[in-house]
């Protein structure tokens, strides 16, 4: 008899829940998180623990600050995780969409492109509502709390093939 084995051979994934969470209520830009082994094309290992840490305040695609909503009723998605040998968090912006008048996003917005050596951990599904009229929110910079704005967080294992935003 011949044995059937799952090809797991560079895997990229969290092995645990990050319980990313604290990303709202009080003013601040802090986060928690739990320490998490992950696999990056199968190369172990493990974050830290996050207890009122800093946001990743660069996006690591382009290392300056995310370019976050400019206006109301647009939403976005930040995407969280940690990149081979590090125990600290980072984080990239995708796409900016639009949002009807009920806020909901007309298009689900994109996950951006990230390196190689990057593992999602979890993501966070930002939206500046009618009532938003700061010039600009900007994760790692702006208040959680900024009237108008709503932060739903997903952890995650592996990156899904698009943000649930429902």
């Amino acid at each position: 008899m011949e044995s059937k084995l799952q090809d797991v051979a560079g895997i990229t994934m969290g092995l645990g829940n990050t319980l990313l969470s604290a990303i709202s209520g009080a003013a601040t830009t802090t986060f928690t998180a739990a320490a998490v082994p992950y696999a990056i094309n199968g190369k172990a290992g493990t974050t830290t623990v996050q207890t009122t840490a800093a946001f990743p305040a660069t996006d690591i695609q382009t290392g300056v600050a995310y370019a976050g909503l400019q206006k109301a009723n647009t939403g976005t998605v930040v995407l969280v995780g940690v990149q081979l040998g590090a125990t600290v968090y980072v984080a990239a912006q995708g796409s900016v969409e639009s949002l009807d008048a009920g806020g909901n996003f007309i298009n689900v917005p994109k996950f951006p492109s990230v390196p190689d050596n990057f593992c999602p951990l979890g993501y966070l599904v930002i939206k500046a509502g009618a009532t938003f009229v700061a010039a600009t929110f900007v994760p790692g910079t702006t208040n959680w709390n900024t009237t108008g704005i709503t932060i739903a967080v997903q952890n995650i294992v592996a990156l899904p093939d698009r943000p649930q935003v429902a």
